[in-house]
């Protein structure tokens, strides 16, 4: 992700199991990249997501999906950042789509 002038309000990242999840908040924006799922670290095309969701991955992490027209990217996270994170997605996203299961 590019550097930017501005800090982040928040900045939660996880690396687990060998894979990497990161969610930037900024006032304007929100930044996010995983490589779960994925060959290579992927940075989410924001402007396609389409809704997001918090779904349980395992008993030590979350996934927050970033659900667009053509596929959903996760990224994982501690659970202990869920409520945290779920704040800020929906302030800057508005309100998460339904479970997926």
């Amino acid at each position: 992700m590019p550097d930017s002038p501005v800090s982040p309000s928040l900045d939660l990242q996880l690396v687990w199991r060998g894979t990497f999840g990161r969610v930037r908040v900024f006032p304007d924006r929100i930044d996010a990249e995983t490589d779960f799922e994925r060959d290579a670290r992927t940075r989410i095309p924001m402007d396609a997501v389409r809704g997001w969701r918090i779904e349980p991955c395992d008993f030590d992490a979350v996934c927050v999906e970033f659900v667009t027209e053509q596929e959903t990217f996760r990224v994982l996270l501690d659970t202990a950042d869920e409520k945290v994170a779920g704040l800020a997605l929906r302030r800057a996203l508005g309100t998460p789509l339904p479970p997926a299961s």
